[in-house]
């Protein structure tokens, strides 16, 4: 009996954990719905309005969204893609080649890369993509950021434990170059670890505010997130549109894990359990 209670409190207790964590979500919907008077009323609307198809009327009005939304789906796919590419191969080459003259020196660079704050190099980043004729473009938020120095840890670690060095042995007897093992053999067998890598990859490329704000000065290449500043002005916040926005822009990144879940969840998992 005291276990079907336990049980049962321990239900319930995740169910107020993920009441907690997905009530703003919903409440951003409902108040995308309400007009601007509603939204400023005390006590506050908890309940959906009528204002929705106003509200996106007014938001289309003010900033071009589908064009900003399109930007911020091409820019975190296209740097999700380079930078699984570039960690997985990297990540492969550590691992490899662990006797390369090197190897372990330049690894420990690349961790340590990780402790660094972003924002520290800043400046000459952005001397350089000004020097490469970047500015209001966006090759700087895909380009640079692919070289994600988490991403070669976290790969290099499944790497070394889901690749046995007797597969890249026999893979050499039977004449396979290595790039071929990197293609054929090593990317099937990392699935999962690529899955949670592009998951984190995608959704920290979609929330980026900060590059984007420095580099890009036309409305028309606008992310989401920096579109969506446009909605404050002098004469006050669009908070229904900024919500309705908000709401719609959140779409692509429950598309996206939906579809790598999966291998998000094994990634993730992968190692915990030993057999």
């Amino acid at each position: 009996m005291e276990k079907i209670a336990n049980k049962y409190i321990s239900y319930l207790f995740v169910i107020m954990l993920v009441s907690l964590f997905i009530f703003p979500l919903i409440w951003m919907f409902i108040l995308s719905t309400n007009s601007k008077t509603d939204i400023y009323s005390f006590p506050p609307p908890l309940l959906p309005g009528v204002e929705l198809l106003t509200n996106f009327e007014n938001l289309l009005d003010q900033i071009p969204f589908f064009m900003n939304l399109w930007n911020s789906v091409y820019v975190a796919t296209s740097n999700a893609l380079l930078i699984l590419f570039v960690c997985s191969f990297a990540a492969y080459g550590f691992a490899r080649f662990t006797n390369a003259p090197g190897n372990r020196a330049i690894f420990l660079l690349v961790i340590a890369s990780i402790m660094v704050p972003p924002l520290a190099g800043i400046i000459p980043w952005f001397m350089e993509m000004k020097w490469l004729g970047w500015i209001d473009t966006h090759w700087p938020l895909i380009i640079p950021t692919a070289a994600y120095p988490f991403g070669v840890f976290w790969m290099y670690q499944y790497i070394k434990q889901a690749v046995p060095d007797e597969l890249y042995e026999a893979c050499k007897i039977d004449g396979a170059s290595d790039f071929r093992i990197y293609i054929q053999m090593v990317i099937p067998l990392i699935r999962p670890g690529l899955g949670a890598l592009a998951i984190l990859s995608f959704l920290n490329s979609w929330q980026n505010f900060q590059l984007p704000l420095i580099i890009l000065n036309t409305t028309e290449k606008f992310t989401i997130p920096l579109a969506l500043t446009n909605l404050t002005t002098q004469f006050g916040t669009d908070v229904a549109g900024i919500m309705l926005g908000t709401s719609i822009s959140v779409l692509p990144i429950f598309i996206a894990f939906i579809l790598a879940s999966r291998h998000f969840i094994e990634g993730l998992t992968s190692g915990s359990v030993k057999s």
